[in-house]
C-alpha cells in the first residue's frame, strides 16, 4: 500500500468501520503514515492507544497487522488477511465500548495521557466522549496545516 501523509489530511474518522469495527480504517491509515515515506504527523500507534486496545480485542498483534500493511499491494489484501482472523461476534461488544468510551471513565493517571496526547480537550472541555475528542484532534490539526 502507499504510504499516508497524514500532515497533509487526518486518518478516517474513528467511526468509519472495516469489517463492522470502529476504528479499523483509522488504524490502517496510521499505519500507512509510519511507511517509508509516509508521515505520522500529530498521531500515533503506540501502546495505551485505541488502536492497542481494538486490536487486543480482536486477536491481532500490531507488528503483524504492520507487515501485512507493509506489504499490500491494496487495501482488499489487509482485508482479506484480518477477516481471516477476526470473529465477527467481537465487532458489537468492541464498538460498544469503542463507541460509549468516555474519557471521565480512565483511571487518574490515564487521564492525564489523554489530555497530554489531546491538547484540544483544554480548549473543548466539553468533549467527553473519545470519538469527539479524536475528531476535534483532526480537525484542530487540520487547521494548523
Amino acid at each position: 500500500m502507499e504510504p499516508l501523509d497524514l500532515e497533509a489530511r487526518p486518518p478516517r474518522s474513528p467511526r468509519e468501520q472495516l469489517l463492522g469495527l470502529y476504528f479499523l480504517p483509522r488504524t490502517i491509515d496510521k499505519i500507512r503514515g509510519e511507511l517509508p515515506g509516509g508521515k505520522l504527523g500529530g498521531y500515533l500507534v503506540a501502546e495505551s492507544t485505541m488502536t492497542t486496545y481494538l486490536l487486543h480485542k480482536i486477536g491481532v498483534p500490531l507488528d503483524e497487522l504492520r507487515a501485512v500493511v507493509a506489504r499490500a499491494a491494496k487495501e482488499d489484501e489487509v482485508v482479506e488477511w484480518l477477516r481471516g482472523r477476526i470473529d465477527p461476534a467481537v465487532a458489537e461488544q468492541v464498538n460498544a465500548k469503542l463507541a460509549a468510551s468516555s474519557i471521565a471513565d480512565a483511571p487518574p493517571e490515564r487521564q492525564a495521557l489523554i489530555r497530554e496526547r489531546h491538547p484540544v480537550l483544554a480548549e473543548r472541555p466539553e468533549i467527553v466522549n473519545a470519538f469527539e475528542m479524536l475528531e476535534a484532534d483532526d480537525a484542530r490539526l487540520a487547521a494548523n496545516r
